[in-house]
């Protein structure tokens, strides 16, 4: 069985990108999504949903979960990651880190020179690279909208939803989140 994905470490223990396979021509684009030997079955999905941001920079999700672990997609759209580490016995705890998503990096993206996308990591669809990013539990996240086109986040959960698995800091308890939306342009 041949690898479908490879993995990319973060500055995040516990939260990992896998790149799926990507496959483009003229016609369009083919991604796979989790593939036999993708992480994904080994976390066992059994939670399937979309998270849709239809406004440019205003945020969707900004929490953690204390026992669901989720693996996000960006179909389409572009998005500023925001992540940071609340695992008091993690060796990265207090951790923040953000990375760029989306089908394409056009148009230019705000607070960045043309190509450089404000020094973060990227990944694009238009460029071979569909990111699969791995949150495990205690471990913030946050999306927003970096151009006008609606975000599309393609989400699984190794368990079912529940109301009570979930907390959600402020902004201003992320330490270094607000410099780093300062940097794109956004506000909080």
């Amino acid at each position: 069985m041949s690898i479908s994905y490879k993995t990319v470490k973060t500055p995040i223990s516990g939260l990992k990108i896998h790149l799926n396979r990507v496959a483009n021509d003229e016609r369009g684009f083919f991604c796979d999504i989790a593939e036999i030997d993708n992480p994904i079955w080994k976390n066992g999905a059994k939670h399937l949903h979309a998270s849709i941001a239809i406004k440019k920079g205003v945020a969707r999700g900004e929490h953690y979960h204390f026992r669901l672990k989720e693996n996000f997609y960006i179909l389409s759209g572009t998005s500023l990651f925001i992540f940071h580490d609340f695992r008091k016995k993690s060796k990265t705890y207090g951790k923040t880190w953000s990375l760029i998503l989306g089908f394409s990096p056009k148009p230019r993206l705000p607070g960045s020179d043309p190509g450089s996308l404000g020094g973060a990591k990227s990944y694009f669809i238009d460029k071979g690279k569909l990111a699969q990013i791995e949150i495990s539990p205690y471990i913030y996240h946050a999306f927003w909208p970096l151009t006008n086109e609606k975000v599309l986040a393609f989400v699984t959960g190794n368990t079912g939803y529940d109301a009570s698995d979930f907390s959600r800091p402020k902004l201003h308890d992320v330490p270094g989140a607000e410099k780093i939306l300062k940097k794109f342009n956004l506000r909080p």
